[in-house]
């Protein structure tokens, strides 16, 4: 979520210096300078106009980031409605660096959610994930890195192996994947409207209450 927060407030303050230069320019027009003349007033209006365009452009850029915040919190809200005994953690860190987006523990298993944002058609071209013809390239192996990472922080901690379920889930509402296969060299692929069945009903590793909060507590700290 500060990634969001952070762009979004970038293009309001770029919104107000670019209103500052605009006011100036308007008050102070290159004819105050430079006389009134033609060409000048040409220069003038195509500057106060190349103001207007950026500004519609950031105002779209803004509001594209605000329905990304909303996708993200309704995400958030929907997968802790999980059932009973499941517990979720929201980008907790982990060693070398690692941010998972969450991790859920539960009687299931651990699972660790890496959630894109973006909408659209996502294909697999054989090496990566494809979305509106962009390569999402690495996203399946940096996945799969986190689990192993966060495998050998549960196995250091609590002297057990688990398996970790790796999924890559696409939370914004308007996304396709009707030809993306449901799994990718061990990660599941899947929409937000999917991800909580997907881990009610799979079982990755079975596992008790006791278990679970140990992995919330290693998680915590």
């Amino acid at each position: 979520m500060p990634q969001y927060t952070r762009k979004f407030f970038g293009h309001i303050l770029t919104l107000f210096v670019l209103f500052v230069l605009a006011i100036a320019n308007w008050f102070f027009p290159l004819t105050f300078w430079l006389g009134d003349t033609p060409i000048y007033r040409f220069v003038w209006l195509g500057i106060f106009f190349i103001f207007l365009d950026i500004a519609f452009e950031i105002i779209q850029l803004s509001k594209k980031q605000v329905q990304l915040m909303g996708d993200m919190m309704s995400f958030g809200r929907n997968i802790k409605k999980l059932e009973k005994g499941f517990q979720v953690l929201s980008k907790p860190k982990l060693p070398n660096n690692a941010v998972a987006d969450y991790v859920i523990a539960g009687p299931s298993g651990v699972w660790l959610i890496t959630a894109k944002d973006k909408e659209g058609k996502v294909v697999f071209n054989g090496d990566d994930l494809v979305q509106n013809n962009v390569v999402l390239r690495g996203i399946i192996t940096q996945s799969l890195e986190k689990s192993y990472i966060l495998s050998e922080l549960l196995k250091s901690k609590l002297n057990r192996d688990f398996k970790i379920a790796a999924v890559i889930t696409f939370i914004s509402p308007k996304v396709d994947l009707a030809d993306t296969p449901n799994m990718i060299r061990g990660v599941y692929i899947t929409s937000r409207q999917k991800i909580n069945d997907l881990i009610e009903n799979t079982d990755v590793q079975i596992l008790d209450t006791g278990t679970i909060e140990e992995i919330i507590k290693v998680l915590k700290s």
